[in-house]
């Protein structure tokens, strides 16, 4: 048996990673697949109506909070959506501080115009205002700034437009309804599986970078996959997305901190992190974790056909001091790591700074070690080059490909259909449909023993994926606002 390519390998034969991908599963490997499949159905049985138990904190020493290791990465859940823990939040968070949110959200509302300051009584914590906690980085308060500039530093995409536009219609013009009618301070373990599983086209290649992640350990996977459904739920990563940029920090859209604008030699999509353009006083740190959400939800639009990997380009270029942000880093390292297993094709830093080796001393211990062996420092443009062909590189990285990032703001309409309740039931029936068939499939499959009913019961669940896939397709306009890559037309 050959050993297996290094990673640099694959870059320079252009042989895309395929072990312990769907399509080179050894035996053992697809027995592990049926092991983690076994234990998902039983879950969706036990917990058909059961709401997800969703774990989220108000401060660092808030009591319902665990310590899963997020806890020295100050990285909170966006919102509580069980309703136990969200009356327990309210009763857990001082009347003082809820005013003093409240006072700040006095004239922002949410997409569908209810105030966010209502939002926060509820809840006791905003959702879809960028400024949504008092303990958040402020934004930039120079004394030469006048309070109509600051103002617009903390708006919304959606705020902009209506300011600069004058249209007071909502860029996504339906309040949130998560998939399957269930309530919105719930998600059942069934539903939150197959609104993540669907994003890449394949619900084994999704199951199967939680079995890559935890070595194969079946037990091991499944306990991360609930975890992180538990965690989306919390973030509440569906409305995120229904909303979409809507509702992100107009400055960091403007500023492309983060876009995607080429792709890699096995033709993932490459994603450049612009260190430079950041300055965490002039955002939340809600907004960037906001942000960074949406792009690694919305990356698996461009890497759907690369089984959902990505390449990031961290460019230290014109780094310094002032650009310098743990909660930032520390925070895309634990998506990446306890949240998006496996998602992460490589990352390159190109730098060349010694402000960077100390920076890099104090992130190095929370990077996990599949993470950190995906991790190439390059210099210049020459370091780049064996993992991103030099005509695709962009010219800024040293490369020829003439790209200059450009935000462009979302059009009026692009979003009507989402309006359209009644188009959106119907679709929403047949993927409902598609995603039962898959589920019997599946049992079948997994209860097949002779090589002939397995290959029969194998061809019948190929069929009914690809009919999930249509059905997804068919949905997707209706419960994701488009993005800047759909109007780029790089989807």
């Amino acid at each position: 048996m050959e050993a297996p390519l290094s990673l640099l390998e694959h870059y320079k034969t252009k042989q895309p990673v395929t072990c312990g991908h769907v399509g080179a599963l050894t035996k053992e490997e697809t027995d592990k697949l049926r092991q983690l499949w076994q234990l998902v159905i039983d879950e969706f049985d036990r917990t058909d109506s059961e709401p997800l138990r969703v774990l989220f904190r108000l401060s660092d020493s808030d009591a319902l909070y665990e310590d899963d290791g997020l806890t020295s990465l100050s990285f909170e859940p966006l919102v509580p959506l069980s309703s136990k823990d969200r009356a327990q939040s309210e009763s857990a968070t001082p009347e003082s501080e809820l005013q003093s949110e409240s006072a700040m959200q006095s004239e922002s509302t949410t997409p569908n115009g209810t105030p966010l300051s209502n939002r926060i009584a509820r809840a006791g914590s905003g959702l879809l205002g960028w400024m949504s906690s008092g303990r958040s980085t402020p934004a930039s308060t120079s004394p030469d700034d006048d309070a109509a500039a600051q103002q617009r530093r903390r708006e919304s995409v959606q705020d902009h437009v209506q300011r600069t536009q004058h249209h007071t219609t909502p860029l996504v013009p339906a309040p949130f309804v998560p998939l399957f009618k269930q309530p919105e301070q719930t998600r059942t373990f069934r539903s939150a599986f197959w609104q993540a599983a669907t994003q890449t086209r394949n619900a084994d290649s999704w199951v199967l970078r939680f079995l890559r992640a935890r070595k194969w350990d079946v037990c091991a996977a499944f306990a991360m996959l609930r975890k992180t459904l538990e965690w989306r739920a919390g973030q509440a990563l569906d409305e995120i997305m229904f909303y979409g940029e809507s509702q992100l920090h107009m400055h960091t859209m403007k500023s492309g901190l983060a876009f995607a604008c080429t792709r890699d030699r096995l033709n993932n999509p490459v994603f450049v992190i612009r260190v430079r353009v950041n300055m965490a006083r002039e955002r939340s740190i809600a907004a960037i974790k906001r942000f960074l959400c949406w792009q690694i939800e919305t990356s698996q639009l461009l890497a759907s056909g690369v089984d959902g990997r990505v390449t990031l380009v961290f460019d230290m270029s014109g780094f310094t001091r002032d650009n310098i942000d743990l909660q930032l880093v520390r925070t895309l390292i634990t998506l990446l790591t306890n949240y998006y297993p496996e998602t992460l094709g490589v990352m390159l830093i190109y730098v060349n700074s010694l402000l960077f080796s100390g920076l890099w001393a104090l992130i190095a211990p929370f990077i996990d070690p599949n993470v950190k062996a995906k991790i190439i420092l390059a210099r210049n443009a020459s370091g780049l080059v064996p993992f991103i062909d030099r005509k695709c590189l962009p010219v800024e990285l040293g490369g020829s490909k003439a790209f200059k990032y450009e935000y462009v703001v979302p059009e009026i309409n692009e979003n009507s259909c989402m309006g359209d309740v009644k188009a959106r039931g119907v679709v929403e029936r047949t993927f409902g449909d598609a995603v039962d068939a898959y589920e019997r499939a599946t049992r079948t499959w997994l209860t097949s023993k002779s090589d002939d009913v397995s290959v029969d019961a194998g061809h019948e669940r190929d069929s009914a994926r690809e009919a999930v896939c249509r059905a997804f397709d068919a949905l997707d306009p209706y419960v994701r606002a488009r993005t800047l890559y759909h109007r780029l037309e790089f989807i």
